[in-house]
Formats: C-alpha cells, structure tokens, sequence
C-alpha cells in the first residue's frame, strides 16, 4: 500500500468518493482541487505486479483465454485508431505500443506497413507475441532508458493508462521518445459519461476492474496531455466490439446480483453466445490523438 498525490495537479488534498471495497478493491477518492478520481491508496498495479518475479510467466490461448478472446474480439476497434495513424502518416514510420499484450494488434499494425516494438510488462504475454508473431516485444515498464530519445513516429497506448502509477511520468516519457510532430493515441474509459452519471459506483469499467486506479474524464485526460507536452488533435468518443457472452457477464456484474449471475450465464453457455459480437458506443471511452510539441 502507498499514498499517493493527484496525478494531475499534484495537490494532497481530497474527499472520499468510495470507500474500500465499495465500488472495487481500492479506496477511491476526488481531489479536492482539480476533480480527478484516483485510488489512494494504491494497492494493486497491473503492470508493476507482471514485471515482478511473483507474478507467473505464464501466458497461452487457454491460461488468458478471456483476455485472448478479448484481444480479437476487439481487433476491429482497434483498427479505428490505426486507420487515423495510417492517415496521418501515410508513408508510416516507426512505431511502438505500449501494452502490446499478446501481440494481436500489434501484428495488424506490421502488415499496414509500419516498423513495430512493443513494450509489454507481462512477460508471458511478451514471450507469446515473440513465439507467435515474431514480434519484437520487450517485456519492461516505463519510464525506460533503453528506448532513445525521438525514435518514434507513433506510439499508441490502448486501456493503459488508467492502470498506470504514474500516468503524469509516463506520458513524459513518450514524450520523451517521440519525434517532434509525432502521434501518440491513448484510450481509456471516459468517467463524465452518462452510464457512470446514470451507474456510479456500478459502472463496469470502475466496479470490475481493481487495476484500473486513475479515472478520466475528457477535460482531464486531454490537460494532462498538454500538460505533458501534447497538442490534442482529435478526439473520438467510442464504444466496443463484445460478444454476447461478455455483454450478458457485463450486466450481471451491473446487477451486483449472484443470481443474475448464474442465471444469464447459463443462457450464454445454452444459446452459445460467446460465438455472436455486438458493437456498442455509449460513449464511455475517449481516444484522444496528441502531438508532440
């Protein structure tokens, strides 16, 4: 467990929003002088606790198969920001992301042309992109000496940030490897939304992921981009690919009710849902395309 400061205007002074264990894991609190929504205190990094030798290198098709299914599931969305990069770098580049995972969409970038690195903090998952997709893929956090200054056209950070332990640190340090004039796209859940206005502490993206410890809204995220040294130049509000299986897990998890639960998971495995995709756009997650100044 750690204290921490506001991420976004440094400031130590804030109000309760939830208690532990309330709407997750963490303790989440506003600050008082800026609104940004954070767990303090921080007991749960994802990337710090893959980067540590406790956690099992483990990674495969059947161990992660949610979060693999998840990976091609969503692959269409994904490739909405790559089609924005492609345009605005129509003779590509170099590029790298952060959070390649298993390597998936990282390997659609490659074939549109693009030079690829991934820099991945689950080194099961690292290993697997190298094995599969013969992906140049390091298994490291950021900040990280070994990527030069200005070495990139693009970097692109997808559902990052938000589990981050410094999201101020790291957007300096793309900065940081970024060519002047380059493109970073990141994408994270938007928290001045209508479904966490109308769900609050029932909001998925809050109450079922206890690795997600900073909460933006648009106005915030884009700050402290400028603030990072980016100029914001585009913004999509946007939804995701899931299959039916996932949205039935989706609203039970709303429900809050065990009963719910098992009931629409017996539907989903009986009505075989998980072979069915939606897309759905509520606009609760904001891609946001800076450049660096």
């Amino acid at each position: 467990m750690r204290d921490v400061k506001c991420n976004l205007c440094g400031a130590d002074d804030y109000t309760v929003r939830y208690p532990k264990g309330v709407a997750q894991l963490h303790r989440i609190v506003c600050c008082n002088r800026c609104g940004l929504m954070y767990a303090n205190p921080q007991e749960l990094v994802d990337c710090e606790r893959f980067e540590s030798d406790a956690y099992p290198k483990v990674f495969d098709e059947v161990n992660g198969r949610q979060y693999f299914q998840k990976q091609h599931v969503q692959l269409p969305d994904n490739e909405r920001a790559l089609r924005v990069l492609n345009e605005l770098f129509p003779k590509r580049g170099k590029l790298i992301e952060i959070g390649s995972f298993c390597g998936i969409f990282l390997n659609r970038i490659r074939a549109n042309g693009w030079e690829v690195m991934g820099l991945e903090p689950d080194r099961g998952a690292a290993d697997y992109s190298r094995a599969k997709y013969n992906l140049n893929v390091t298994g490291d956090l950021l900040p990280n000496p070994a990527l030069p200054d200005h070495a990139f056209d693009a970097v692109v950070m997808l559902h990052v940030i938000e589990h981050m332990p410094d999201p101020a640190g790291s957007l300096r340090e793309i900065h940081r490897i970024l060519k002047p004039g380059g493109v970073l796209a990141v994408e994270t859940p938007r928290f001045d939304s209508l479904m966490f206005k109308l769900l609050g502490r029932r909001e998925r993206s809050l109450s079922n992921c206890d690795s997600h410890v900073y909460f933006f809204t648009g106005p915030m995220l884009r700050q402290l981009l400028e603030k990072s040294g980016f100029e914001i130049i585009r913004v999509d509000l946007v939804g995701r690919t899931l299959t039916l299986e996932r949205l039935f897990y989706n609203i039970g998890l709303i429900a809050r009710s065990a009963r719910m639960k098992r009931w629409l998971a017996s539907i989903s495995a009986t009505l075989h849902l998980d072979k069915f995709r939606v897309y759905i756009n509520v606009r609760d997650m904001q891609r946001v395309y800076g450049r660096a100044k």
